[in-house]
């Protein structure tokens, strides 16, 4: 850790005291013959840019001062590159921090990752029909992907104003909110597991996991593994959606192939897979775009495929050896 790039989203620095914070740690470094340089990020899209333009630059370490999204962007232009990549985090739900177990305090986690040897991951992947784009855009994640209502719940506050004021009761709320009011459509789903095996069918929701842990849900993904922990809730109605999420989260009871078509309400299904592929079912009307999401950005329309990248992230992970 030589050169060193504070990378700071902006719209997060409104709380008092966090500019004095990343202050102090660019000091501190500086104090232990680091070179620092601090960049705000211009935007959610440049950021990736910005990102590519600090490795061609020779910076070797960014810490990413800001939320899962801002180190989403990020992500995007250093994947692949022998960069180290830190987290002081500054957002709501700071999903990755919390798998890392850094502390929420700046300076604290700044210290939890000064000397740790850098981890290589394997990112996840997404290929999807992209706004803007004429042709299908790759995408990289740490977290986790998707289709299904969860990813309308993260166009709820593109902009962010509703996070940053409500915080996670914002998320709960709006989840609430869309269960009740959302249109619950179908979409078609196709796994591809481990084993190589190919599986098909209908689906309200799938997300194809890297982490352990996502708030109070524990899907049972794992960073260091080349694959993917997708958890998917077959075509069901509005109370069958509430269902299965509620016993995801508070019961954790879940189903097998074998057995996620015999209950008159559903459960969640977990499945390891190399490959998932999200589709419209034919001939169905949709009432409202099918949404794609990566770690909490919704990022395309329509149709996704997802697996695991060739492209791998350094990571900078205080316990990894115990994870």
């Amino acid at each position: 850790m030589r050169r060193v790039l504070f990378f700071i989203n902006p719209l997060l620095m409104n709380r008092r005291g966090r500019r004095t914070a990343i202050e102090r740690m660019a000091h501190f470094l500086r104090d232990q013959g680091c070179t620092v340089e601090t960049q705000d990020t211009l935007s959610a899209h440049q950021a990736s840019e910005q990102a590519q333009e600090a490795v061609a630059s020779g910076f070797d370490t960014i810490f990413v001062c800001g939320g899962d999204g801002t180190i989403f962007q990020v992500i995007q232009g250093v994947a692949g590159s022998e960069v180290a990549l830190g987290v002081i985090p500054f957002g709501t739900g700071n999903v990755l921090a919390q798998n890392l177990r850094l502390p929420r305090d700046p300076m604290a986690a700044l210290l939890a990752q000064r000397d740790v040897p850098t981890v290589s991951i394997p990112l996840g992947k997404v290929v999807c029909k992209t706004p803007g784009h004429t042709k299908d855009k790759n995408w990289y994640f740490t977290i986790a992907a998707g289709m299904g209502v969860h990813s309308a719940l993260m166009n709820l506050a593109p902009t962010g104003t509703g996070k940053r004021v409500g915080g996670a009761l914002a998320y709960y709320a709006g989840g609430i909110r869309l269960l009740m009011q959302h249109p619950i459509e179908p979409f078609d789903l196709e796994l591809t597991t481990t084993a190589g095996e190919v599986h098909r069918w209908r689906a309200n929701e799938a997300i194809a996991v890297r982490v352990p842990e996502i708030n109070l849900w524990r899907p049972g993904g794992h960073l260091l593994k080349p694959e993917l922990r997708l958890a998917s809730v077959r075509e069901t109605t509005r109370v069958g959606l509430a269902h299965a999420t509620y016993h995801a989260i508070v019961t954790r009871r879940t189903v097998t192939r074998a057995t996620s078509g015999n209950s008159r309400l559903p459960y969640a299904r977990f499945d390891d897979a190399i490959a998932v592929v999200c589709r419209p079912t034919p001939d169905f009307a949709y009432r409202s775009p099918l949404l794609v999401e990566a770690d909490g950005e919704v990022i395309g329309t329509e149709r996704a495929t997802i697996t695991i990248a060739q492209r791998r992230l350094r990571l900078l992970w205080p316990g990894y050896r115990n994870s």
